[in-house]
């Protein structure tokens, strides 16, 4: 996998020789933890990310440092950080944390929704109906996120949506790694659930 991010990143800098190689070690990093390919828990030394991609570890501690930031990486030492693990705590400090700020939010929402918001709450109802017929992790992931992400932006409260915005990226990882742990026969009734769910919640 590295040897494929290597020439990516290789043939990004011939097409742009100013790219903040930063930016694309995190983009790389990010899109490989929020979708599980790096496991939570697994180890990330800085020293050994560079070496594989033959860069500096400067923009690779630079992009770990964002991460971290985001609560999607924990710092161990100087030079070896971690994943952030999935565990029973971390989920209920998620599950306290959205009920304050989304509850409120989608009460605002719903006096103050636009028509185009509505009516992609809409296609994202259709969405999950779909999804839940063919049982799509990542899709259902991000189809998830998006309709919640609505329903804040439609709340017309920046703080609310600053408070969403510090823990967004720690929901989306959640939201993949708690359905890869439900065996595929029991997550069909649990997708249908959540569909119905949505469905309310765009009907309120």
């Amino acid at each position: 996998m590295m040897d494929l991010k290597k020439e990516k990143l290789a043939n990004e800098m011939k097409r742009n020789p100013f790219l903040v190689l930063s930016n694309f070690i995190f983009d790389s990093l990010y899109k490989d933890i929020i979708k599980l390919n790096i496991p939570p828990g697994t180890k990330l030394n800085e020293s050994k990310i560079a070496l594989e991609l033959g860069v500096s570890r400067t923009p690779v501690k630079h992009a770990i440092n964002q991460l971290i930031k985001m609560g999607l990486v924990q710092k161990k030492d100087e030079k070896l950080s971690i994943v952030s693990p999935m565990g029973k705590e971390e989920s209920r400090s998620l599950y306290e944390a959205r009920i304050a700020v989304e509850g409120y939010a989608a009460y605002l929402a719903a006096r103050r929704i636009s028509e185009k918001d509505l009516s992609e709450l809409n296609f994202l109802v259709k969405e999950y109906i779909e999804i839940g017929k063919n049982i799509n992790v990542q899709t259902y992931a991000e189809c998830d996120h998006n309709f919640h992400s609505i329903i804040i932006k439609a709340s017309g409260n920046d703080y609310i949506q600053e408070m969403y915005g510090s823990i967004k990226n720690r929901i989306l990882h959640y939201r993949r790694y708690l359905h890869y742990q439900i065996d595929k026969s029991s997550l069909q009734p649990v997708l249908t659930r959540a569909s119905r769910h949505h469905q309310a919640i765009y009907n309120a």
